[in-house]
């Protein structure tokens, strides 16, 4: 028998400023990321589609990951998490990613690309 795993990779910028919350189970960091796609359609014309992704922090990087700004660039390494809430007696599913690893992207140094990681060994 084959075991999946389930595993995710996204690169993209904060949507807004990550906000850190404690609730009953400990510290969680959220923000979400937009992840731009950009073509040429038949025409040439440029075409371009942003995707939303919510992410949550939990553990020992809460605190590296709530130090991130709008528009900081990232790559997001982590799970599909599911979840759901209910409002107004009706019951919403949502889908965020866990992430086990962050890179924070700057491209303002001369000479390149340099980032900050943190990891999260994965449960």
């Amino acid at each position: 028998m084959h075991s999946f795993k389930n595993n995710v990779h996204l690169e993209g910028n904060l949507g807004k400023d990550a906000t850190l919350k404690t609730t009953s189970t400990g510290d969680v960091v959220n923000f979400s990321i937009a992840i731009n796609e950009r073509w040429k359609d038949k025409q040439g014309k440029e075409q371009t589609n942003t995707d939303w992704f919510d992410i949550e922090v939990w553990g020992p990087m809460t605190k590296f990951a709530a130090t991130l700004k709008s528009g900081t660039p990232v790559v997001i390494e982590g799970k599909v998490s599911p979840g759901s809430y209910t409002k107004d007696n009706v019951m919403h599913k949502t889908v965020s990613i866990r992430a086990n690893s962050i890179r924070k992207i700057d491209y303002t140094h001369a000479g390149g690309e340099e980032s900050t990681t943190e990891n999260l060994d994965a449960e």
